[in-house]
């Protein structure tokens, strides 16, 4: 009995090890009134070092991509092992607040949340949704989004990439609209998984935002990470 018990114990502590990471939280802090910027942060504390990190992005929402000087860090370090990542990301904030002001951001309303995960559904599962602002009484307007993923390598030497394929289509499943969200050609070494968490647009309806989940593997384990796609429509 005491070696079935030992042995349990050695199978979940393994367990853990093998699963061990830490997830990073998320923060919108907004799009901006013209519907041109969009700005993210993510914190954390790392697993096993436990020291805390922050992130801030903005985006050029038409570009997809940073706008320069607009992305600010502060890292892992034995300078950040006594503070909580939340402490570390809200340092960072005052640190950004004079770049981030100019663009007058506004957290996402919820009449522009267009897609929450649901975590019972598959990542790569598609996701429908009605276009209320392109629908009419006579003719119903769908989105359909997939998110296409591809993994090269094992171990520490695992790198992928991905895309988003937008679609409008009418009721009867005519294609209106088609467009690619991201680039299949950029390769992130030690990510080994995408799943779409949010969409949601600007006022207008024509800037839409994919809040992205990506797992990263590496000595530490398995952690969740975040980034996002742009499409000014």
């Amino acid at each position: 009995m005491k070696k079935l018990l030992l042995s349990g114990i050695i199978f979940v502590a393994s367990g853990l090890l093998a699963f061990a990471g830490d997830a990073a939280a998320f923060v919108d802090l907004g799009i901006s009134n013209d519907g041109k910027t969009y700005a993210f942060a993510e914190y954390g504390k790392t697993d096993r070092s436990f020291q805390g990190y922050a992130e801030i992005y903005t985006v050029d929402i038409a570009k997809n991509d940073f706008i320069d000087g607009g992305v600010f860090r502060t890292n892992p370090s034995a300078a950040t092992a006594s503070k909580s990542g939340k402490d570390v990301y809200n340092d960072l904030y005052s640190k950004a607040a004079w770049s981030l002001k100019k663009y007058d951001l506004k957290p996402v309303s919820i009449d522009n949340l267009l897609y929450v995960r649901d975590e019972k559904k598959a990542g790569d599962s598609e996701i429908v949704f009605k276009d209320f602002e392109g629908s009419t009484v006579e003719q119903s307007v769908f989105y359909h989004i997939k998110l296409e993923k591809n993994v090269e390598g094992t171990g520490s030497s695992v790198k992928s990439s991905f895309f988003i394929a937008l679609e409008k289509q009418d009721g009867n499943g005519h294609v209106i609209s088609r467009n690619i969200v991201g680039s299949p050609d950029i390769k992130r070494k030690q990510v080994v998984d995408y799943t779409i968490d949010k969409i949601f647009s600007d006022k207008t309806g024509r800037n839409l935002v994919f809040v992205v989940e990506k797992k990263v593997s590496d000595s530490n384990g398995t952690s969740i990470r975040y980034m996002v796609e742009t499409i000014r429509l």
